[in-house]
C-alpha cells in the first residue's frame, strides 16, 4: 500500500518533518473545487492518485502528504486562475477558524488579544493544527501594518500555495473584524529544499 493509499484509508502518516496536511483541509479544497464548477477540468490536470483522492477524500482527521493538495492547488490556478486559489484560502481560513483551530484561535485571542499583529505573530499556533512543514515569522512596520514572512518545506513547493496562503491571512483580518489588505506574495523563491515568500499586511 502507498502512503497516499494508505492516507485514503485513515492510516496516519508516521512523525516526519515533511509537509502535509490534516485531511480536513484537503477535503474543504475538493468542496471548493466542486463549488466552482471545475472539478473535471482540474482532475484532468493531477496525477491518478490525486485524482482518486479528489474523489475519495481522505477522513478528516486523518494526516496526509503535501503532494495532493500541492496538485489541486496548482491546477485550480491553471483553470480558474491564481484569484481563485486566494478565494480557496479564504474559505479554508474561514471553515477551520470555525471548527478545527477554533478553540487555540479563541484562547489566542484571550490571551494575546484580538488584533491582526498578535495573531500574525503567532500564525504557527494555528497552522500547526492542521498543516505540517510550514513556518512564519512577522515583522512589525508600524502599528497597522508589518511584514509576514513563511517558509515551506521540501522540493517542488507550488506558487500556487503562497496565494492561498494569502487567502489565509486575509482572513487574519477579517476575524480581527478590521479592514485592510494582504499584498501579493513577494520575493518567492522555490528550491530543491524549501520555498519562501513574504507578505505585506496592512490594516486600519
Amino acid at each position: 500500500m502507498s502512503r497516499i493509499e494508505a492516507t485514503a484509508a485513515g492510516l496516519s502518516l508516521e512523525a516526519t518533518d515533511e509537509r502535509g496536511y490534516l485531511g480536513s483541509a484537503f477535503r474543504i479544497a475538493v468542496e471548493f473545487v466542486e463549488q466552482r464548477g471545475c472539478t473535471a477540468l482540474l482532475t484532468q490536470k493531477v496525477s491518478k492518485e490525486t485524482a482518486e483522492l479528489i474523489e475519495k477524500p481522505p477522513f478528516p482527521f486523518a494526516w496526509m502528504p503535501a503532494k495532493p493538495m500541492d496538485e489541486l492547488q496548482s491546477a485550480l490556478a491553471s483553470v480558474a486562475g491564481r484569484q481563485a486559489c486566494v478565494d480557496l484560502g479564504f474559505t479554508a481560513g474561514r471553515k477551520l477558524g470555525g471548527s478545527v483551530i477554533q478553540p487555540v484561535l479563541k484562547m489566542a485571542t484571550v490571551l494575546f488579544g484580538n488584533t491582526p499583529a498578535t495573531l500574525f505573530q503567532n500564525l504557527e499556533r494555528f497552522y500547526t493544527m492542521v498543516l505540517k512543514g510550514m513556518t512564519f515569522e512577522y515583522e512589525s512596520l508600524g502599528p497597522r501594518e508589518g511584514i509576514v514572512r513563511t517558509t515551506a518545506l521540501g522540493p517542488n513547493v507550488p506558487n500556487a500555495l503562497f496565494d492561498v496562503t494569502r487567502g489565509n491571512l486575509t482572513y487574519v483580518l477579517e476575524l480581527c473584524g478590521v479592514q485592510g489588505a494582504v499584498d501579493e506574495p513577494d520575493g518567492v523563491r522555490c528550491d530543491s529544499r524549501k520555498g519562501e515568500a513574504r507578505y505585506k499586511v496592512r490594516w486600519t
